[in-house]
């Protein structure tokens, strides 16, 4: 009877941060069944006569000696748990005084109280805050994936304790003008998930960094010029502003940042104006469609329904520039163009609005072209195309800021703000108030912009630190 093969034994070695920081600790390792493996640290092996700096010969005690489990991440088919066992320890001075001193603030990577280590708690809260998932499925994440065990309760606090540990919204926007300075403020509001009171101020600056945000009652100039002057009061000295049309960021910034340049964003000038034409084109259709139904010739009929269909099928493509457009694209607009004259006089006069901010020199180019727009034979009284023109002249000065303005660009990054902001909502139904949402922006700078990570770098402390040490900024 032939032997079956002796099972191949392969050794892994485990390095994780515990391991690494407390390798004198370690009594060994095991795989207990229902558990996973464990392994054994005793705090009571290290020379803590040595650590704590104590005189040659000094003993130190131990009371109260207990044992707690912390969870580890693990990428195994098993948990992976440290069993730590610890107690009060004490000594006596030279002169006999008694002295006792705790553990849990000198075990680097082990959170005791928690009983998970500080690369899980870092996990959780990249998870979280970084890839905007919400506590639920963090929670669901580690249990299938690492074999932690977290409730969202739990997640929820860790979250809290970690922004604790931070700067303040003021000391964040610091460091973050300390390493690249900030001149522009891309500003815009959002109006928050899961409740309905007022709106939260959003600002990004050149780099792309979310800066600071505000939740005011109301967008009136007041709130704005409070908002405004605490960023003044952060040290940031703005240079120039990328708004929106709302009037009262443009009084508010007047007051507060008298020399500031202001560009109205290119993107919301383009949305206004596409407002008027959307609602013109929409009239048109439902015209086409009502003259389809009132249609005799059967002939007609057909091609009246048809050509009401391609106009909603292509309602986007009616209003996409050339440059983003395919070739099939093309040449399904010129079909349309060809089929419907509307059309023609619609992408006519999108092309000219486009050539003010795209193909300008200068701002007496700029003011050239719209005389010209104001004068083609569509822009008559009360048309969605006389609305188009008196909306550009209202801030024109604005929007074309850039075309003087040494430094100044045509878009704004605001928008992109707003997105981050809604990312960090995603997930929790929105923020439960300005505690919530301030925790997790400066999380999210810390993480994004500070490169704070879950492991340690060079010995440096990373993202969460123990609950008693003090953040390395540095």
């Amino acid at each position: 009877m032939a032997r079956s093969p002796a099972p191949l034994r392969v050794e892994i070695p485990l390095e994780t941060e515990v391991v690494a920081l407390h390798r004198d600790l370690v009594k060994g390792a095991s795989f207990e069944k229902g558990v996973g493996l464990v392994v054994d640290l005793d705090v009571r092996r290290r020379d803590w006569r040595k650590a704590l700096g104590l005189e040659s010969g000094t003993r130190v005690y131990w009371e109260d000696v207990r044992a707690v489990e912390v969870q580890e991440l693990s990428s195994f088919l098993m948990p992976i748990r440290y069993r730590v066992t610890f107690g009060d320890g004490t000594y006596r001075d030279s002169s006999g005084e008694r002295h006792r001193f705790g553990v849990e603030d000198r075990l680097g990577g082990l959170d005791l109280r928690r009983g998970v280590t500080t690369v899980t708690l870092r996990a959780a809260v990249l998870l979280a805050v970084l890839a905007c998932v919400g506590l639920r499925s963090v929670s669901w994440l580690l249990r299938e994936l690492f074999h932690v065990e977290a409730s969202k309760s739990s997640l929820g606090r860790w979250i809290l304790e970690a922004a604790s540990q931070l700067p303040d919204a003021e000391g964040m926007a610091r460091r973050l003008n300390q390493e690249k300075p900030i001149q522009e403020a891309h500003l815009d509001e959002v109006f928050p998930r899961g409740w309905g009171r007022g709106c939260v101020l959003v600002v990004k600056d050149e780099h792309g960094r979310l800066v600071a945000t505000e939740e005011v009652a109301e967008r009136t100039i007041e709130s704005v010029a409070a908002f405004l002057r605490r960023l003044a009061s952060f040290g940031l000295r703005l240079e120039r502003f990328y708004v929106d049309g709302c009037e009262a960021y443009k009084k508010a910034i007047v007051q507060v940042f008298p020399r500031a340049a202001i560009q109205y964003d290119y993107f919301h000038v383009v949305q206004n104006i596409w407002r008027h034409l959307w609602k013109a084109m929409v009239r048109h259709r439902k015209e086409v469609k009502r003259e389809a139904a009132a249609a005799v010739e059967p002939e007609e009929r057909r091609r009246l329904a048809a050509l009401a269909k391609r106009l909603w099928n292509h309602r986007g493509l009616m209003f996409k520039s050339d440059e983003h457009m395919t070739d099939d694209e093309r040449r399904e607009l010129c079909d349309l163009i060809a089929a419907d004259p509307p059309v023609a006089v619609l992408r006519g006069f999108l092309d000219k609005v486009w050539g003010i901010f795209r193909s300008s020199k200068n701002e007496l180019g700029a003011r050239q072209r719209l005389g010209k727009l104001a004068r083609r034979p569509e822009v008559q009284p009360d048309s969605c195309f006389e609305k188009a023109v008196s909306f550009l002249g209202e801030r024109f000065d604005d929007m074309i800021a850039f075309l003087h303005v040494p430094g100044l660009k045509r878009n704004s990054l605001a928008e992109s703000g707003i997105r981050c902001l809604r990312r960090l909502e995603q997930g929790h139904d929105g923020f439960r108030g300005s505690v919530g949402r301030d925790a997790f922006v400066r999380l999210y700078q810390a993480i994004r912009y500070c490169h704070w990570t879950v492991h340690r770098t060079d010995g440096a402390l990373s993202l969460l630190p123990l609950p008693s040490a003090t953040l390395d900024t540095g």
